[in-house]
């Protein structure tokens, strides 16, 4: 993996999980517009100018690990993978994500006849969102009919779901919260990658509506012309 190679770099001289936790914060706010950059410049005064260069080139790494890819084939959980190997020496979560084939298998068991023009699949354990993602490359217009919406209670995971449904071309919500309790910490909504509105940081009034409310009124996005798909094109 390119973009684990570049991370195992700055690793040298910081804890291996630490970075990671670091990376997946600054890649989604690389994503966030200028949303979220107070939240990336506490996150980047701890590491020097070299280091820094090592994260950027670690997020492109990402991007061509995914667009390298056979996904008609089998599509891969880099992030989720990286993490199970490397990742948990400090957390105080264990974490064992469903394999990609069990999760493609349960897809495949759902039912997506489409009652109406937009319907909602949610998991409220998400982990990387793997069940999520298999969902939505079962069909290729899956991402476009579905709104998808994943909980965590654990931070981590919730960032990777979010560089998750970026690379995988989801629409939909990602929730910080503890499902038990229904206590919500925050979220992120993320849009197709063609319309370049890309994530957008909610407030946990806004993470209600979306949870609770049955129908949350946005405007609708308006695709760009001639995007390069790449990976997104299934």
């Amino acid at each position: 993996m390119l973009f684990a190679s570049e991370l195992n770099k700055i690793s040298n001289r910081h804890h291996k999980s630490q970075v990671f936790d670091d990376f997946l914060g600054m890649a989604v706010c690389a994503y966030s517009l200028g949303k979220s950059e107070d939240i990336y410049l506490d996150i980047a005064k701890k590491y020097n100018e070299e280091e820094l260069k090592g994260f950027a080139n670690a997020l492109g790494g990402l991007v061509l690990d995914h667009e390298k890819q056979n996904i008609s084939v089998q599509w891969k959980d880099f992030l989720g993978n990286y993490f199970e190997e490397f990742g948990q020496s400090n957390s105080k979560m264990g974490q064992f994500f469903t394999p990609t084939s069990i999760c493609n298998l349960m897809a495949y068991f759902t039912n997506d006849n489409l009652k109406e023009e937009t319907q909602t699949v949610n998991d409220p354990s998400c982990g990387s969102s793997r069940n999520l993602i298999a969902h939505a490359m079962k069909n290729p217009n899956n991402r476009f009919n579905f709104f998808y919406v994943g909980q965590d209670l654990d931070k981590r995971c919730c960032l990777m779901s979010v560089l998750n449904f970026v690379m995988f071309g989801l629409s939909g919500v990602v929730i910080y919260m503890n499902c038990l309790s229904l206590e919500i910490y925050g979220g992120w909504r993320i849009y197709m990658p063609e319309t370049l509105l890309g994530v957008q940081p909610l407030s946990v009034d806004e993470c209600r509506r979306y949870l609770f409310t049955e129908k949350v009124e946005e405007e609708e996005p308006v695709l760009v012309e001639n995007f390069p798909l790449t990976l997104f094109d299934v």
